[in-house]
């Protein structure tokens, strides 16, 4: 997946949490998140927050929100 756009765009995206900037998520941080090491995901600065990439979207939903809808 082509992610390259996202580039131009991750200097201003931010936490929806804690309003830090974000990275993208090491393997070490998005295996302790319970993601794929292979599927891309975002982190906030501190590595406190992990954000999965979905079809090339980041779903910069709070976690709250993404638990309400899996029940």
């Amino acid at each position: 997946m082509d992610l390259t756009w996202l580039d131009s765009i991750l200097p201003v995206l931010r936490c929806p949490v804690s309003r830090q900037p974000l990275r993208f998520a090491s393997p070490e941080e998005k295996r302790a998140a319970s993601l794929p090491e292979s599927d891309p995901a975002l982190a906030s600065e501190d590595g406190a927050r992990i954000y999965p990439i979905s079809d090339g979207i980041p779903i910069l939903l709070p976690p709250e929100v993404t638990a309400k809808e899996s029940r």
